[in-house]
């Protein structure tokens, strides 16, 4: 689900840069930006030249925990229980490999633009048939992804840069919210009370 989510990003990053300048390869890619450079210096030719989408941390939205686990259901007239969902939010960097440091800074911008435009994705407004190297079963069906802006301080960037690895790269991280996680397994339990019946009864002392 976390990769389907990414990938729906980069094919809407896709098509906003796309529209504004026609190019031969899509500009933007899912990828691990630690692998851009191999100890020895070597460059990652694929990930060059373009704007790579890392997800870099992910926590769980705990303020949600607290969801209703059980309903009644209508037509077996008994009650289910589940486990709740787990929402999590996504910290996703997204970094400009160009050579052109000119260039790259304008990839960001025109980024930060983009988000700035439309930051809520849902499966009515976003292409959820994007291909990836998952399955059906790890595909998104009803979703909502809200991205924001995240502004790191200057130690939190120095940190995440030397656990990345690799030299700083102009970059942008967000934070896309809500993402739910649920396994369909329901347990069943007792039959629901729909009526209750009251009887009264006089006792009468002889």
């Amino acid at each position: 689900m976390i990769s389907h989510a990414l990938k729906i990003l980069v094919s809407e990053l896709n098509t906003f840069f796309e529209g504004i300048q026609p190019a031969v390869e899509d500009k933007v890619i899912l990828g691990n930006i630690a692998t851009l450079e191999s100890p020895t210096g070597t460059d990652n030719p694929d990930m060059r030249e373009k704007i790579v989408v890392t997800l870099v941390n992910l926590r769980e939205e705990k303020t949600l925990k607290n969801s209703p686990y059980s309903f009644a259901n209508s037509a077996t007239l008994k009650t289910e229980y589940f486990n709740p969902p787990v929402f999590v939010n996504l910290f996703v960097l997204f970094s400009a490999t160009t050579r052109d440091y000119e260039k790259a800074l304008t990839y960001i911008f025109r980024l930060i633009r983009f988000f700035q435009t439309k930051n809520i994705f849902t499966h009515l407004n976003s292409n959820a048939g994007v291909s990836g190297s998952f399955i059906d079963f790890d595909r998104l069906s009803e979703f909502k992804l809200i991205v924001d802006l995240y502004s790191p301080t200057f130690e939190e960037l120095n940190h995440l840069w030397g656990t990345l690895g690799g030299k700083q790269h102009p970059s942008v991280l967000y934070l896309m919210r809500l993402l739910e996680l649920k396994q369909e397994v329901r347990t069943e339990g007792d039959s629901v009370i729909v009526e209750i019946e009251s009887n009264i009864g006089l006792k009468i002392n002889n």
